[in-house]
């Protein structure tokens, strides 16, 4: 019987706050993995999702290494500066960089700030990854606007692929990963387990989903001021998941917030 060819790589999902890094990833590896929230700068820590392909009719075995790095923007405080810092160092070991852009919402300043920030990495570090310019959201948008957006980014000089995508409804993912596959370095053996859908312990994917519900339920009261840490997790007889976790909050106040006024 032939060795199957077996292609494997990490891949740096970059961009402004709020792009939808996180959906696209969820959405690739068929799990919700990272919170996933309208309001920006949800993801504060780098998430790898992992996806893998097996195809014995081709005769090959494709596997990703998704992480979901921190929005870069211009941070305001330390913690703002650390998730910008997390970014940047998650392209150092990444094979290829995929740069989204929001397409409903037209190309910002940010965006701009984002792939200059990019081609500066790129030139200091003297190395060649790569990038892919994913438009997003495409179906928010008309042809007639998307089309110029892709001859625009295309003068930048920076992307290998400019590819349109739709993250919520599957459009253009397939293409995505065919493409990607065609950049993977081919190696001996896959680096993790064909089952495994994440290299973060369930502690942290946890941590993950209760933060999605603060941001999503409230964002309006506490906008970036709360941290979650699961304390205990455990399966009992009837086969339910006991968790155990502590929400902070910065002020006293916004404690009856989350578990409500008689809580």
């Amino acid at each position: 019987m032939e060795k199957m060819k077996i292609k494997f790589g990490y891949i740096a999902c970059v961009g402004r706050p709020n792009v939808g890094k996180s959906t696209l990833i969820n959405k690739l590896v068929g799990a919700k993995l990272s919170a996933v929230s309208p309001k920006p700068q949800t993801t504060r820590r780098s998430i790898i999702g992992i996806k893998t392909i097996k195809d014995e009719k081709e005769g090959k075995i494709i596997q990703i290494a998704f992480i979901d790095t921190p929005g870069i923007h211009k941070p305001r405080n330390e913690l703002g500066a650390e998730m910008v810092k997390s970014a940047i160092e998650s392209l150092k070991t990444s094979n290829i960089i995929y740069h989204l852009i929001d397409s409903s919402e037209g190309i910002q300043g940010e965006d701009i700030d984002v792939a200059e920030n990019l081609k500066s990495f790129l030139k200091e570090e003297k190395i060649k990854i790569p990038v892919f310019c994913l438009l997003t959201k495409i179906d928010l948008v008309k042809k007639e606007i998307l089309l110029p957006m892709m001859e625009e980014v295309g003068k930048w000089n920076l992307y290998a692929e400019i590819i349109p995508i739709s993250a919520l409804k599957g459009d253009g993912l397939d293409d995505l990963i065919e493409t990607t596959e065609r950049y993977l370095p081919q190696t001996d053996e896959v680096l993790f387990p064909y089952e495994m859908i994440s290299g973060q312990p369930i502690r942290i994917i946890i941590q993950e989903i209760i933060m999605e519900k603060i941001y999503n339920y409230l964002h309006m009261e506490i906008p970036y001021s709360a941290a979650v840490e699961v304390e205990q997790i455990e399966e009992r007889e009837n086969g339910t998941l006991y968790i155990k976790a502590t929400i902070y909050v910065e002020r006293k106040n916004q404690k009856k917030i989350v578990i409500g006024k008689d809580g």
